[in-house]
């Protein structure tokens, strides 16, 4: 498990794994799927409708999905009609936000502000810092057409909490070069699926020690906690295959 003031560690299948206290004793884990997309704001995810979430979290053995549509941020309202009946988890808002340099899953926003598409990366660094939110670098090997100036290793702002490490769109050799770059920054590396289909919600997900209550906990963890990257059997091949 990653910790702020330890080295990150790689994301692992953990299917079959539980964290251990020092006195050796089993230790709670609260899975998270740190970016998922639905077709109520993301029309690329025409099929992922948001009223199957609270079952197929159930199935898949979630405790926590953020919904990350590109470059909008669900109204607070929306967001609480589909935690209404759940219990002992939560579906969390937060925005996948198309910068000039990259995409960036950013989560404990209230507002948007000037986050439009093609604002430069510091910019949503300022905002985020502003209003206490964790910034995370979501799939770096991906380029884009309004990426006029895709990050490298050697001029990437300060203040990047993590590295999305493995997702439906980084694995393998992919997520090897994302976990190079969570080491150049000494950030966290986290797991979320970037589903676009309800198939693929769990297939990459974050391990927290603790459950977050709301946006602004699970922003704080993700700046200030321990969590780990994990998968749930992903590979390129069974994506593709």
């Amino acid at each position: 498990m990653h910790c702020r003031e330890g080295a990150p560690t790689p994301s692992v299948d953990i299917r079959k794994r539980s964290f251990m206290n020092m006195n050796g004793t089993s230790s709670a884990q609260w899975h998270v799927d740190l970016h998922v997309h639905t077709r109520r704001y993301s029309p690329c995810a025409e099929l992922l409708d948001p009223a199957q979430l609270p079952r197929v979290m159930a199935e898949r053995g979630l405790q926590g999905v953020v919904i990350t549509e590109h470059d909008v941020l669900w109204p607070a309202e929306e967001i609480a009609a589909l935690n209404r009946d759940l219990n002992g988890s939560r579906i969390f808002r937060g925005v996948e936000i198309s910068s000039c340099n990259g995409h960036f899953v950013v989560i404990g926003l209230e507002a948007l502000e000037d986050l439009q598409p093609g604002v430069p990366a510091k910019r949503i660094l300022q905002v985020a810092r502003a209003q206490g939110a964790a910034v995370i670098w979501a799939h770096p090997q991906l380029e884009y057409r309004q990426m006029v100036e895709p990050l490298k290793s050697c001029d990437i702002p300060n203040g990047i909490d993590a590295v999305e490490v493995v997702s439906t769109a980084t694995c393998g050799e992919q997520s090897e070069a994302a976990r190079a770059y969570a080491r150049d920054l000494a950030c966290g590396m986290v797991g979320g699926s970037d589903a676009h289909i309800l198939d693929h919600v769990g297939k990459a997900y974050t391990v927290f020690d603790r459950m977050p209550k709301n946006e602004n906990e699970l922003a704080a963890a993700l700046i200030d906690g321990c969590y780990q990257a994990a998968h749930n059997g992903l590979s390129c091949s069974s994506l593709t295959g």
